[in-house]
Formats: C-alpha cells, structure tokens, sequence
C-alpha cells in the first residue's frame, strides 16, 4: 500500500502494522484528489489485509476503517458520471473497472469474516419457545454481532458494484447476483436477516446507526425492479437513497405454492438473476429456493410524489416491457444526437435558411447557426425490434455514448426521400461494453418544424434566441402543437415569441410534458396579437409537408 512518490508503507502481516492507527495513517496520506491512484492503491490494500491472519475482531475493525473512504470514492465517481455527454472511452472502462476490482477486495474481506465466524446458536425465549432472532438485538463485540455485520456489509458492497454498473448503464457483472442471494440465504438460515445491530465498534451500540441485512438486501433488490436503465444518470443514485426508506415496508415471504407465483415478482436464491416478473419466465421453479417480493405497501400516495418517485412507482406497477408487443426488424437507421443537431436537420440540412423575419423591420436581426464546415455528425445503429410508439437499436461506436433522457433525431438510412427525420429521446440505454450498445428510443414525434423561441421581455435582443422545434409539423395557429426548447431555459406560464421561417407569433406555456438533461418538452396556447388578429397567419414548416 505504498503511494507513487511517498513514504507510505504497507501493513505488513505484524499486528503493529495493521494496527488501526497505521491504517488511519495511510489513508490520510492517500492523493485523494487523483481519483484512479486512490481507487488502485485502495485495492492493493484491501487485496494485502485479505491475505493477513487476523481475528475476526481485528479484521472487522480495520474494514470498517476503509469505508468512509470507499464510500467517499464511489460518491465522487457518481457525481463524475451524471455528466452524460462524457463518452464510455477505453480510459474510462479501465477506470469502470478499478472500481469493481476495489469493491470486490472489500467484499472479499467481509465474506472472509463470514467463513470463519462461528455460526450463531437460535435464541429462544423463556418458556422453551423459539422466539425470531431478528427481534433481539445483537451485542456488539458479539460473535452473532460480527456475523450480521459482515453480511451486511458483504451484501451493501455487493450492491454498490451493482450500482456502479448501473451507473454507466453496464449489465452487472456474473455471479454478483448470485452471491448476494447466498448471503441473504446464511442471514435467512440463522434466523437473522432482521436483526438489528449497530455499526461501529464501541460498547455504546445506541451511538451507531441501526441496520439490518434484510433492509439493504430489499434496497438492491427494489433498485433493480425501479429499471435503472430507464433512469437519467442523475436520477440514479437518487433513486438508490430514495428506495433506503421504501425498503423497510417491502416484504420478502416464502412460497409454498407455484399459483402465489403469477403475476408477481419472485426472487429465486440458487440463481444469477435480479428479482423478476414470473410472467416473464414460466420455466419450472423449485420452491424452496423461491421468494416472494411484496411491494403492496411501499408505495407512496400519489400527493406527496416528487417527480423520480413517481417515476420509480411507474416502473414498480406497470413495466413497459410486460405491456409492450415488439416486432422484430433489421434495418440501418442514421441518427444525429442533441437539439442543434435536431434543428440543423430537420431544417433540410440547409445553412441557407438561418435568416429569420426581423422583430423590428428597421434592425435586421441574423441568427448564426451551424456554419457549413461544422454541420452535427451522424451515425448509424442497427433497428433490433419496433413497438408501440419505439425502437430497440444496437450500434457500435463508443464515441456515440447515448445514455437515457438524450433527444435525438434519426431516419432508416435507405430509402430517404420519402423517411424525414424523426424526433425521439432516449427511453433505455444498456451498456454492453466489448458489445456495443443498445438503445430504447421512444418517438415524440414523426416529423417537426425547426423554430427559435426568445421571451416575449428580450424579443429584441438575438442573443437570447434559442433553438427549438414544434411537434409535429403542422400549422400551431390552427392545431394543437408542443414546443422543444432547451431544458431550464423557460417555465411553464413564461410568455414566449416563436421565430418561424416566415412568421412569428406569440405563446404561453401551460405543461411540461416531459424534461431531461437534454431538452424540455412543452404544451403552450396561442397568445392573440397584433401579427394575427383578424387574419390568422399560418407558420410554413421549413421541412416536409403539413398533413
């Protein structure tokens, strides 16, 4: 454990040099602020204590040592991947994999205490009868006490490597899910998946926070139901914190019969697999490895919801997938990613046409757009299967990273005369790493109109022009339309001038339908003005044809 250029030495197998003050030492004189030396020299040390002889007491202590600084890292490393425009590079999969490496070293460590702790005895009640032991409370020192602590921490780091593959939209990595379902069987063996400890290694057990195997294990497995590759990269650890409090009324109850099974979720304990819909998978079961999930009783009132929460009941209730009939298809589609490249083409890739009518005929007022020599890029993917309002694509460029809550806009490559540029956003993204990606494109709309949009206060000032489309290409003065602009630029009730090719007009915002990193998508009303009152003036999509 020995940082590039400083004096740092590794503990060695001497209890002096495992001591927790030499520990404490070396992590204070860890390059905290060089993120990939920490994480890889983190793991050369975690991967050294693991080959000490140590007691149980000693190795529990001197983990617990390191997680602040884990969890430290990994909060950091969140922060770092809700930038969502940073592409999934070659030096960013290394990265994606000291991570890994570091919570399985730490992981190793707590399954290390597991082997070798000596397995609690049931507690009975007085009269002879067998009480739950999850309804006593473990003293610390204990050996029960080391037993509860190292499951749980083995099943919580477990479940960040789960995390972080969630993070930058990865499948999470084989046999994790299955460890974590063997742990959870020892706790549920012993009769202790509920039992209450503290954390912390002091006599003074109120002084730590209470925690128990089955609320963290009930955490990953609700997380893993939310659809985590339908959150936004800024959603998804905030979904992990939200579901800490839902997890405490989910309930996890033994099936003795197959027809408890339809229509809910189960958790199977000898397999690889998150917890799933038995509508989804009608092989046969065996019983007694099988669990039910009960969520009944977890969900908020729809009142009180925040925007994510209503989300994650969404996804616990109605999974689009169980709903949806998907049609197979192989065809190349050509995409272009973000609002200036949905405008730029939609706007008949012409840079010819940026010259919108003055908002004053005395100053003429010119927008400068993308210039000819740096028109947006494309790429092609691959159409996998179309459904209901969408498409499943598969492509290969990692410079192309897309994760969910992207707009883009994208034709079948072919045959494109009569295919104009579609606008979608991205529903689902999966990161299969040396597979390519895939994408869950959810249509907004089949065709639109390239506009700019300013507020009605600044209309005469250009630099607060910004780009944005109607959907869907038809004349707003007379049918019902919606307005993509760019996200936090406006409010619902904002007062906006719409810039068309050859008129303008003026609206009021009324809903947002939807808002990603990328875009705010919004309905509006017609404001009557001068510029239309008594001769309703129409606005000429500048590409395709009115329907």
């Amino acid at each position: 454990m020995q940082t590039s250029n400083s004096g740092i030495t590794r503990p060695q197998s001497d209890t002096s040099e495992t001591s927790p003050d030499v520990i404490r030492r070396w992590i204070r004189a860890l390059p905290l602020a060089d993120h990939r030396a920490t994480i890889q020299l983190t793991t050369a040390a975690l991967r050294d204590l693991n080959n000490y002889n140590m007691t149980i007491g000693q190795r529990a202590h001197a983990l617990a040592l390191f997680s602040p600084l884990i969890n430290t890292l990994i909060k950091r490393i969140s922060q770092y991947y809700e930038h969502p425009r940073l592409p999934f590079t070659s030096n960013k999969r290394e990265h994606f994999d000291n991570i890994q490496a570091m919570l399985d070293e730490a992981a190793n460590g707590y399954l290390i205490i597991i082997n070798e702790s000596p397995l609690p005895l049931p507690l009975r009640a007085h009269g002879g009868k067998q009480a739950r032991h999850n309804k006593r409370r473990v003293p610390t020192g204990s050996d029960t006490h080391y037993l509860c602590g190292a499951l749980y921490q083995a099943i919580e780091h477990l479940s960040q490597r789960l995390l972080h593959s969630y993070l930058v939209y990865t499948t999470p990595p084989a046999e994790v899910w299955a460890e974590i379902h063997r742990l959870y069987y020892i706790a549920e063996t012993y009769n202790i998946p509920a039992t209450p400890f503290s954390s912390g290694f002091n006599n003074k057990a109120k002084q730590g926070k209470v925690l128990s195997i089955e609320r963290t294990y009930k955490r990953i497995l609700l997380f893993s139901l939310a659809n985590p590759f339908h959150l936004m990269p800024h959603e998804i650890m905030r979904a992990y914190q939200s579901l800490r409090n839902w997890a405490q009324q989910c309930k996890i109850i033994r099936s003795d019969s197959p027809e408890k099974l339809q229509g809910r979720f189960y958790i199977d304990l000898e397999s690889d697999q998150p917890p799933t819909h038995y509508s989804l998978n009608q092989l046969d079961l065996e019983l007694p490895s099988l669990r039910l999930l009960d969520i009944a009783e977890i969900l908020p009132s729809g009142k009180s919801q925040c925007a994510l929460d209503k989300r994650l009941v969404r996804a616990l209730i109605i999974r689009p997938e169980r709903l949806t009939r998907r049609t197979r298809t192989d065809k190349e589609i050509t995409i272009a990613n973000g609002l200036n490249a949905c405008h730029h083409f939609i706007n008949n890739e012409s840079c010819t046409q940026h010259i919108i009518h003055p908002i004053h005929p005395a100053n003429p007022v010119e927008v400068q757009t993308t210039s000819l020599t740096n028109h947006p890029s494309t790429f092609s993917a691959q159409q996998k299967n179309s459904s209901l309002g969408g498409l499943a694509l598969h492509y290969n460029d990692p410079a192309q990273y897309l994760p969910t809550g992207a707009l883009i806009t994208y034709r079948p490559s072919q045959d494109t005369l009569n295919d104009g540029w579609h606008i979608g956003t991205v529903k689902w993204s999966r990161n299969n790493l040396d597979q390519g990606y895939e994408l869950g494109i959810q249509c907004l709309a089949e065709d639109g109109a390239a506009v700019k949009s300013s507020m009605l206060e600044v209309e005469d000032r250009p630099d607060e022009l910004h780009l944005s489309l109607l959907t869907p290409n038809v004349d707003p003065l007379t049918h019902p339309t919606t307005l993509i602009a760019p996200v936090k630029q406006y409010h619902v009730g904002d007062k906006l001038k719409i810039h068309g090719e050859e008129s303008q007009f003026h609206i009021e915002l009324t809903q947002l339908i939807e808002t990603t990193w990328a875009f705010a998508h919004y309905r509006f009303n017609i404001i009557a003005n001068h510029a239309h009152q008594g001769d309703t003036q129409q606005i000429h999509p500048i590409q395709g044809e009115t329907p």
